[in-house]
């Protein structure tokens, strides 16, 4: 098969009979419909709220807000139609790799900035900043200099090199008191031993797989 995007449709073509193809295009439709709707939102909301209304126009209406929001939405969409055809060029192997390629320059910075600030009670805001700035250079890095170098190995690679810099920064300025978290009483977040089972079961798993499959 030489478009490696076609591997669902041939699957559904191929396995599934004629009555239950028009119900799993529409699951799938459905799917795509869902998550670019959400995705259209979550751009419009970030730009409205975290660039427009504190940077570019503090003192707007509500009105003005929810316009400039839905007039984001629609450029949201124009770039995405712009941007849609161009996955199909054999340099960004078919959309999934091209997907997880951009998610790369993001997604482990943010993991990193979660998971050190919530282990490390002295770490810096700073700290979860650089988190943020260094992922996508390091990232960008380890694409054009190692590309050989599979998207989930240089995700991996990035997040430690981020933990490392976090790190350095943490020491060298840590909060003079760590912070604690507020905790609820009225809310029991004890673990029950079902969900520890399970829990231990699912990473185990995701373990198991890495290795089986590094």
């Amino acid at each position: 098969m030489s478009n490696t995007d076609a591997a669902y449709p041939l699957l559904i073509k191929n396995l599934i009979p004629a009555g239950l193809r028009g119900f799993m295009l529409a699951a799938i439709a459905g799917a795509v419909i869902s998550s670019l709707a959400s995705m259209l939102n979550s751009a419009s909301t970030i730009f409205t709220m975290d660039l427009y209304t504190r940077y570019m126009k503090k003192d707007a209406t509500p009105q003005r807000v929810v316009l400039v929001g839905r007039v984001m939405t629609v450029v949201f969409v124009l770039l995405g139609c712009f941007i849609a055809p161009q996955l199909g060029d054999p340099r960004f192997q078919g959309i999934f790799t091209y997907i997880q390629e951009f998610q790369g320059y993001i997604s482990p910075g943010i993991l990193a900035a979660f998971v050190f600030g919530f282990l490390v009670k002295k770490a810096p805001p700073a700290a979860g900043l650089s988190a943020l700035i260094t992922c996508v250079p390091i990232y960008g890095g380890l694409q054009l200099f190692f590309g050989e170098i599979a998207f989930l190995n240089r995700m991996a690679i990035t997040f430690a090199l981020v933990l490392l810099i976090m790190t350095v920064i943490t020491v060298m300025k840590p909060l003079a008191q760590p912070v604690v978290l507020p905790r609820r009483a009225e809310f029991d977040m004890t673990a029950t031993p079902r969900a520890v089972w399970f829990g231990t079961c699912v990473v185990a798993i995701t373990l198991a797989l890495y290795v089986v499959f590094w």
